[in-house]
């Protein structure tokens, strides 16, 4: 099973579904854009946390 079957299986539970769109609607839309910002200037996760110090 690849990740977004094991995604799409577990979003067909009620509860499951519910959390997800908490989330969405709060950290995870934040580590989507510190994700892009950092793809968008090529630093990668070591670099981003020196320079983050």
């Amino acid at each position: 099973m690849t990740h977004d079957e094991l995604i799409a299986k577990m979003l067909t539970d009620p509860a499951v579904c519910a959390e997800h769109e908490r989330l969405e609607c709060g950290g995870f839309v934040l580590l989507d854009e510190i994700l892009a910002a950092r793809h968008n200037t090529e630093l990668t996760q070591a670099q981003l946390e020196i320079n983050f110090v």
